[in-house]
């Protein structure tokens, strides 16, 4: 039996095995699969134990590294390679220096102190990392139309390959779920690095396709891990997620991203997803069934279809209920509770939910995705007549940024991950718990709207989900023993 020698392979090689390894794992065996690469069986199970820390490095850079040997100083170089992340979506210019002075301050802020940031250092730093310098263009970032027009002569080419059904856009917005429409002017034109308004603010991404078939499931991050008002909730009609400042970070991005990727694997299905440039959504993702697109910078506002109406409609949708509930609060003073953000969720899950097709696909063709389309005359979408009553209020928080330049405290507690789960200041005045009602209140309620929706017109739809509804009220309460003579009480 011949005896394969080991040799140092080196991280994009690691990279290829486990590619190979993923294709062909279902009909071949590790055995046949180490003799096929001419490997030592031990080493392919070395590389397929370490196959997350291969791709985190993959992904962080220095491919062509075969030790994948740890700084002795290795939080301060993660800190320091997300800071980099963030430098480069922001396009500042980097040299040796200024990674010497920036990791000096997280090594202070770290108190790490016998590190030196001497020129061994950082040549060991930029080989660990891959990290190379390149020259920053000098045109001007103001410049967008130059780009617009290139884009649209190349966009043809890159959907050429891709059903109107796999061509998706993502992208988030902040939002101030609890501002009330009597309340609005103490924000106008907040952009939110701070303050009351900071306390009262939610991160929401959104995600669908060009032809608006497929809505994906909202991202929602908020400021509290667990807040009190999610007592007593087993399910979500989103995606929720925390962070202390309620902003979309690079590392959530990254998770979500893996998290779309598997789902389309699931469905043996592959698209092209459209994103804008921004220091939340970081380069070098490696996925599987996800073509990654990022948008020209400075030039979102025209090509993003996000930013067409989609996110505009949803806000107003969003709106639209709190205004309703404003309404009913004044005309029933007794209802009046505060707002958490499980009502949020609530809420804006359904404004998602409402969002039609059509609105979605005109929304892609004013933004230049014209030829998977289908070609149809599409109305624009008008403001309800509801908010029109007031002005301002659906887009009070236009200019709220869904992530910030993070500091290095910020960055250092994303490595550590130590989110606090502890309520946040903006919970103080929620509910200890969502309110559950009865079997009995349930089944009321659902009689009730079964004939306020009986006296509407085209309402057998709705009235046949109503009927789901008593289903599942009933099945519930059969599941929980509950007593016939219960319901007469």
């Amino acid at each position: 039996m011949t005896t394969i020698k080991r040799k140092a392979l080196s991280l994009q090689e690691k990279i290829e095995i486990l590619k190979v390894f993923d294709e062909k794992s279902q009909t071949t065996n590790q055995t046949q699969l180490a003799a096929e690469l001419q490997l030592p069986v031990s080493t392919l199970r070395t590389i397929l134990k370490n196959r997350v820390e291969i791709k985190e490095k993959y992904r962080l850079g220095g491919v062509q590294r075969k030790k994948q040997k740890i700084g002795k100083f290795d939080k301060l170089e993660k800190v320091l390679v997300e800071w980099l992340h963030q430098a480069r979506a922001l396009k500042l210019p980097i040299s040796g220096p200024i990674i010497c002075e920036k990791a000096r301050k997280i090594a202070e802020s770290l108190h790490i102190t016998d590190f030196n940031a001497s020129n061994g250092w950082i040549d060991r730093f930029k080989n660990r990392n891959g990290i190379v310098y390149r020259q920053i263009s000098g045109e001007s970032e103001t410049v967008a139309q130059q780009d617009v027009d290139t884009w649209m002569a190349t966009l043809p080419e890159l959907l050429q390959n891709y059903e109107p059904r796999d061509i998706f856009n993502a992208d988030e917005f902040g939002l101030f779920f609890k501002l009330m429409p009597n309340k609005s002017y103490v924000f106008k034109g907040e952009t939110c690095h701070g303050g009351k308004a900071n306390k009262e603010r939610l991160t929401v991404l959104a995600c669908a396709n060009s032809d608006g078939s497929e809505k994906l499931r909202l991202l929602v991050i908020g400021k509290a891990k667990n807040p009190r008002c999610f007592k007593n909730v087993r399910s979500l009609p989103v995606t929720y997620d925390a962070q202390s400042r309620a902003w979309m970070t690079g590392i959530r991005f990254i998770d979500w991203l893996k998290a779309v990727d598997n789902h389309f694997q699931i469905k043996c299905r592959r698209i092209i997803l459209f994103i804008d440039n921004c220091p939340a959504h970081p380069k070098g993702v490696e996925l599987k069934n996800i073509k990654l697109v990022y948008l020209p910078p400075n030039a979102t506002s025209k090509l993003q279809p996000m930013d067409q109406g989609i996110i505009k409609v949803l806000k107003q949708g969003y709106r639209t209920r709190l205004i309703h509930r404003y309404l009913r609060e004044m005309e029933d003073p007794d209802s009046k509770r505060p707002l958490t953000v499980h009502d949020a969720i609530l809420n804006i899950a359904a404004a998602w939910e409402a969002i039609k097709p059509e609105t979605i696909q005109n929304c892609f063709k004013k933004a230049g995705f014209r030829n998977n389309v289908v070609d149809v005359v599409l109305e624009e979408e008008g403001e309800p007549l509801i908010l029109q009553g007031f002005p301002g209020y659906s887009s009070i928080d236009d200019n709220v940024a869904p992530y910030e330049i993070q500091s290095i405290e910020d960055l250092i507690e994303n490595v550590n991950n130590t989110q606090k789960e502890a309520l946040s200041d903006n919970d103080e005045d929620e509910d200890e718990s969502t309110p559950i009602l009865s079997n009995t209140q349930a089944l009321s309620a659902v009689n009730d709207l079964r004939r306020y929706v009986a006296s509407l017109n085209q309402s057998e739809d709705a009235l046949q989900k109503l009927n789901y509804i008593e289903n599942v009220v009933i099945a519930n309460a059969s599941f929980n023993q509950t007593k016939i003579s219960d319901y007469f009480k």
